[in-house]
């Protein structure tokens, strides 16, 4: 989902917002009138990066309003667009030899046509609905993707202004959630490959994006860089300004070549003027490189994102979650099988979080039409069924007491109460080093209580095979 940036070029820029040719070769449609940016936009910009930090933005916040995030435990991340239409990922299936788009291939010029036939009809109220019931607290949405493509009437750039008159569906969905009882959260990528000038040919080409033009103006090359922040902050200041509150924003990678972009606190100091008690990620100017997992960008943000498709392996900050896909077969977007990880897998991510102390962002993709799959809904009953004796156990809870202490994950509430979350296939027995001795060691599920043994500072006990199930068997300790 992520890769560091390259290739801008001042050249580029300029010959492409004075003729449509100049990037013939990639988008079917760029219009300049699309990005122009009034000089007062462009001064508001250039006063953010000259302006000092007079305070230290404080992070995670600590308005009021923020405070649900810590404990939200599950939320719906969804990536949603014109890729939807053929059933890729989200921009990236325009680079050629991309390892992560497989072998489906969209040049840049049929990516976008793909805008041609995104004509969602379906609203997102029922599987809203339906993942509120089921445990979630929080959904986001992917407002713009780095393809520039925007799910609201922007005034710049592209998206449903020009492709669906008439419709808002950043707006369609904002309600949705709200009726729905989730907090709102909007993914936001300040990148734009539609934008003139952003991406040169070889970048489209992972063989040859290397190959960029080397930069002879730096004067010029600032220029349009702040030109293109100040086309970036105008979008920001539309979705933040326009929905109502907004409580989650997912940033995703601001980019230019030959920037060190170093204004982030700023950046967030002025979405606060606009959204004081909004949660923030870290990924304003850091990137989570696949490429390179062992970059060295700082993180920066209420919350840190440091676990996309990976297991968590420690806590990597007060407040941050993991990301990973539901569905694959479309990548971070749509998949057109419609093949879900079981259950077991989605419960041994989410377990694992929540023993230390992180969130689960879990990604589906919608349908084109703007439903959810079929086995979405399946995936929800299973879990709203789960939740009727399972929430207590991860909804609300603390970190485990330490990972090498016990022989499954474990969870906590208070100082006085363990959940043991046994996995499908795993072992029915369970150790966990513990000087106290229980009270009770109950089977949520049923709740009859289990024999146990308290020897040496060890507490041994065992679910009976008949009670095992698909989902993940949860045992509470009391002391």
């Amino acid at each position: 989902m992520k890769v560091s940036t390259t290739g801008i070029r001042c050249t580029a820029v300029l010959i492409a917002i004075s003729s449509l040719s100049a990037l013939a070769w990639a988008q079917p449609r760029i219009n300049p009138k699309d990005y122009a940016i009034d000089a007062a936009d462009i001064a508001r910009a250039q006063r953010l990066i000259d302006s000092p930090v007079i305070e230290a933005v404080t992070m995670p916040t600590q308005h009021p309003d923020a405070q649900w995030y810590p404990t939200a435990a599950l939320g719906l991340f969804m990536h949603w667009g014109i890729h939807s239409v053929a059933g890729i990922q989200p921009s990236w299936n325009m680079i050629k030899h991309y390892r992560y788009g497989g072998k489906r291939y969209y040049s840049p010029r049929r990516y976008y046509k793909l805008a041609d036939r995104f004509r969602p009809t379906q609203r997102q109220d029922s599987f809203l609905t339906a993942a509120r019931r089921a445990g979630f607290t929080y959904a986001v949405l992917t407002a713009r993707h780095h393809d520039g493509y925007a799910l609201w009437p922007s005034k710049y750039g592209i998206g449903v202004r020009q492709y669906l008159p008439g419709r808002d569906l950043v707006r369609e969905y904002v309600q949705a959630c709200r009726r729905a009882g989730l907090k709102v959260g909007l993914y936001f990528s300040p990148r734009d490959w539609h934008y003139p000038g952003f991406m040169e040919a070889c970048e489209f080409n992972v063989r040859t994006r290397q190959k960029v033009t080397p930069i002879t103006d730096t004067v010029a090359n600032h220029r349009e860089y702040v030109r293109f922040l100040a086309y970036v902050m105008r979008q920001m200041e539309e979705l933040l300004t326009q929905y109502g509150k907004i409580d989650l924003l997912w940033l995703d990678g601001m980019g230019w070549h030959g920037i060190n972009e170093n204004n982030t606190e700023k950046i967030y100091t002025w979405v606060r003027s606009m959204q004081p008690g909004i949660v923030i990620n870290d990924r304003w100017a850091n990137l989570v490189d696949p490429d390179n997992p062992n970059g060295t960008q700082v993180r920066i943000g209420d919350i840190t994102t440091p676990f996309e498709c990976g297991e968590p392996t420690y806590i990597p900050s007060p407040w941050w979650e993991v990301q990973d896909l539901w569905t694959y077969g479309g990548g971070w977007g749509y998949d057109r099988k419609e093949f879900f990880r079981p259950m077991a897998w989605f419960f041994n991510r989410w377990t694992q979080a929540r023993a230390l102390g992180g969130n689960f962002l879990v990604n589906v993709g919608p349908r084109p039409d703007g439903d959810m799959p079929r086995e979405f809904y399946a995936k929800m009953d299973s879990l709203a069924q789960w939740m009727a004796y399972g929430r207590e156990s991860v909804i609300g809870t603390g970190i485990t007491p330490g990972p090498e202490l016990c022989s499954v994950k474990v969870t906590s509430r208070g100082a006085d109460t363990l959940y043991a979350h046994i996995m499908p296939k795993g072992s029915n027995q369970v150790s966990l080093i513990t000087a106290r001795k229980p009270a009770r060691v109950t089977l949520l599920r049923t709740g009859e209580e289990l024999s146990f043994i308290h020897r040496e500072g060890f507490l041994h006990f065992a679910i009976p095979k008949e009670r095992r199930t698909a989902m993940d068997d949860v045992v509470r300790i009391v002391f």
